[in-house]
């Protein structure tokens, strides 16, 4: 039997070495340990150090209790008042990072999700149930924000945060701080941004939040603020910040809407699955009073007749992640705006 500590239980700053498993109502933040049953849409799960560990039956899984809300993956969560925790009790692997919960539904092209028996709330030898230890600000310094958003999973907002903070550092020689405010938690977005050449990294997982999903705008936003205030006083100079999944979930309309957050954001690039998504997005944000700039991406297709397109029917221009002539404009004339890239970020 092999046992997977998840990445998503980095958020409790620390498990102890010995770990017991007690009975009880679980929340969501508190770490459980399951056994696998049989292997379904996740074959892996992710650890502590990034790393998919293939699953098999009889292995157990130290993971977070957490609600999981995707249009392109498994929908599910936890029960209203809490998930009761006995052991041999069913429950279901809904992301790789590690969430644990009762799945609701799943894309036919994944299948059902690998399913799981409950062994217990993880424990210390003194019984106490271990819980991601949450984080939040009432303030946000003044370092410049970028967010990087989509229309969908999968459409490249981490290659497009990644060409951003490769262009800053290189480029520009600031420090960049990289984080995700939103979304499933997983240590491999992060770690993709950070090897772009960030200075420092953390995301909403070091906050104690294994998702933003069903919890209250205070928890998301506030774990945002802590995030931004993090990388800041690590010595960011710019921080890059990317927004999982859609806009519409995980808080992320929250976060967009916070006056401190708002206050520090140079621009909202919006990464869209196709042009049309493009049109939409900019619909989006009107409904929902999103005031902050906003840059359109790229989608995945051919960049010449979505350039062509987005210019006839938008009268705007795609900014390609892969060209750093596209990424310097971006640059000084929407993140700068004038002033030499650096100028008034320290």
């Amino acid at each position: 039997m092999t046992r997977i500590i998840a990445s998503c239980t980095r958020g409790t700053h620390g498990l102890p070495d010995e770990l017991t498993a007690v009975e009880g109502v679980g929340q969501a933040g508190d770490v459980v340990v399951a056994r696998v049953v049989s292997v379904g849409a996740y074959k892996a799960v992710e650890n502590t150090s990034g790393r998919d560990v293939r699953v098999r039956v009889g292995d157990e899984v130290v993971g977070v209790l957490g609600e999981r809300h995707s249009t392109t993956s498994i929908y599910g969560g936890l029960p209203e008042g809490g998930l009761p925790v006995k052991a041999g009790d069913p429950a279901d692997l809904m992301a790789v990072g590690g969430i644990i919960g009762i799945a609701a539904s799943s894309p036919s092209s994944l299948g059902t999700a690998t399913a799981l028996e409950l062994v217990g709330l993880a424990a210390d030898r003194d019984g106490r149930v271990l819980r991601l230890r949450r984080k939040a600000a009432d303030t946000v310094p003044a370092t410049p924000v970028v967010f990087v958003g989509g229309t969908a999973a999968e459409v490249g907002k981490t290659t497009f945060a990644s060409a951003l903070v490769h262009h800053l550092t290189a480029r520009h020689g600031l420090r960049v701080g990289v984080t995700k405010l939103a979304g499933t938690g997983r240590l491999r977005d992060l770690l993709t941004l950070a090897d772009a050449g960030a200075h420092c990294a953390a995301d909403f997982v070091d906050a104690g939040l294994g998702t933003t999903y069903g919890h209250g705008a205070d928890a998301v936003v506030g774990a945002a603020r802590h995030l931004v205030g993090r990388l800041a006083d690590e010595g960011a100079e710019i921080v890059v910040a990317e927004l999982g999944g859609d806009l519409w979930g995980a808080g992320i309309p929250d976060i967009l809407r916070d006056p401190g957050l708002v206050a520090t954001a140079r621009a909202l690039v919006l990464v869209p699955s196709d042009t049309m998504a493009s049109l939409g997005v900019e619909t989006w944000l009107g409904r929902n009073d999103i005031t902050i700039p906003a840059v359109h991406g790229v989608p995945h297709r051919n960049v010449m007749a979505a350039r062509e397109r987005a210019d006839r029917g938008m009268g705007v221009q795609l900014v390609d992640p892969h060209d750093p002539d596209d990424l310097e404009r971006m640059v000084r004339e929407v993140l700068f705006a004038g002033r030499e890239p650096g100028e008034g970020t320290r």
